[in-house]
């Protein structure tokens, strides 16, 4: 035999890799069941004998044939307790054979557990080991003497793993609802479950938190009436909006959030996200879930934060950011009528200059309070000593009063100050109205001046 007809010798130990091979397509079959996979290692020539009474082929389309056409029929199996030996009877030949426990995953709902053997034939070819033959076996008949009906080991076999999957499953829920049951009675925020019929909803679990969460005790939530799926210290007007919002929840998976108030047993009233969940839903009823946040801090936080943004300083009264944001949100919008009304202080730049700036700003609160007084929550400060009011669906002659007054208590304090005015009763606009009081506000401040100019002379 020259050079060229010598052996490819292997960069590898046949004998560990014919387990190796053995193991994968074991694994490979039982646990993924893809036949693509199992045949890449066959060679040619490969014979195969299965622990089926029909199972038999050989070559390698016969036997590929026959696996593609259980690929994707066998459930998910697990092995264990696997033991392998490689004997090599002739040059470039090895014999695998091995012992295994084969199980059926827990999670296919198909429970058997059988000892198997197998046996692999394996050839060096090209500087890989092919597999040649195939030969799966269970170490009994299928009927052992004394047997009636049924083989009775197996079926003992499967009964013993069944019922130790079993034991297992009923440790994993005790375990779980131990847990589950600590995580509820501890947990800050309250967690409900309700069974809804055409009857109403009937609470089916609450945890400690809900009481603490109402601010009431364990036995007096549980004579609460929660008919309407939530509880009924809810204030009214929110409870009418969770209510419509549980008609929303009608295939299982869907969800509705709500901030609600409660008010508790002492009259305070708190803020609480509502999580509203449907888990469920059957012949008998459907199963809503409830969990429940007291967000109280951070609602009364973010209303500190949002007056903070849009109140000045100075004054207390509405700033330039919130005027913006009432001409945006007053476009388009319809008014039955509208009155605008634009105040400058007259001569803040002398009293500053005189009295210095703790005089401008008593000046400028005083003006302040004057206008905030006719038209609270509708007065902003949008200059050093600009204020405007905006005062929608007030009636003329209400609105000119109330102007005039503002003006007559300024003149009693002392302050001179310009005012323009616009009122409509059609085609309201904030801005157009602004304009109009803007340049009539400017008319007075130059008549004063004028006036102003001609008592110096």
């Amino acid at each position: 035999m020259d050079a060229q007809e010598q052996p490819v010798q292997p960069d590898f130990d046949p004998f560990e890799e014919a387990v190796r091979i053995t193991r994968h397509q074991l694994h490979v079959h039982y646990r993924e069941n893809r036949s693509d996979e199992v045949n890449k290692i066959w060679s040619a020539e490969v014979s195969w004998i299965g622990a089926g009474e029909e199972e038999y082929a050989v070559g390698h389309d016969a036997v590929a044939h026959v696996f593609a056409a259980i690929a994707g029929n066998v459930v998910k199996c697990d092995i264990t307790d696997e033991h392998f030996d490689v004997i090599s009877p002739a040059p470039n030949v090895y014999v695998c054979t091995g012992v295994y426990w084969v199980a059926t995953d827990p999670s296919t709902g198909v429970f058997i557990r059988v000892h198997q053997r197998i046996s692999t034939v394996f050839v060096l070819e090209g500087g890989q080991l092919k597999c040649c033959h195939l030969h799966l076996s269970n170490p009994y008949s299928e009927m052992l003497e004394g047997d009636v009906g049924f083989p009775h080991q197996v079926a003992q076999q499967t009964y013993d793993y069944m019922q130790e999957e079993l034991a297992k499953a009923r440790k994993q829920i005790e375990s779980q609802t131990a847990a589950l049951d600590s995580i509820y009675n501890t947990v800050p925020c309250g967690i409900m479950r309700f069974k809804r019929t055409s009857d109403g909803f009937s609470p089916l679990m609450m945890n400690h938190a809900v009481a603490e969460l109402i601010g009431t005790t364990d036995d007096e939530l549980a004579h609460m009436d929660w008919s309407e799926g939530f509880s009924p210290t809810l204030v009214e007007e929110d409870a009418r909006k969770l209510q419509a919002a549980l008609r929303e929840l009608v295939e299982p998976g869907d969800e509705v959030d709500m901030l609600v108030r409660v008010r508790r047993r002492n009259g305070e009233i708190i803020y609480v996200n509502s999580c509203n969940a449907l888990i469920s839903a059957d012949k008998d009823g459907d199963i809503v879930q409830k969990i429940a946040f007291d967000i109280t801090d951070r609602v009364m936080m973010e209303k500190t934060l949002e007056r903070m943004s849009y109140e000045d300083g100075l004054t207390g009264l509405y700033n330039r950011t919130k005027f913006n944001r009432a001409l945006q949100e007053s476009h388009g919008q319809n008014m039955r009528s509208l009155g605008v009304a634009y105040f400058d202080i007259n001569g803040l730049k002398a009293t500053n200059d005189q009295f210095g700036h703790k005089a401008g700003d008593d000046l400028i609160c005083r003006a302040a309070g004057h206008v905030n007084h006719s038209f609270a929550g509708r007065t902003y400060r949008i200059g050093g000593d600009e204020f405007v009011v905006i005062a929608p669906d007030l009636g003329r002659a209400d609105f000119e009063h109330k102007v005039a007054s503002i003006m007559e208590h300024m003149r009693n304090d002392g302050i001179k100050i310009a005012v323009g005015t616009s009122w409509r009763d059609r085609d309201c606009s904030v801005m157009e109205q602004f304009d109009e009081a803007d340049e009539r506000m400017y008319q007075d401040k130059a008549a004063f001046y004028r006036a102003h100019d001609r008592r110096k002379a």
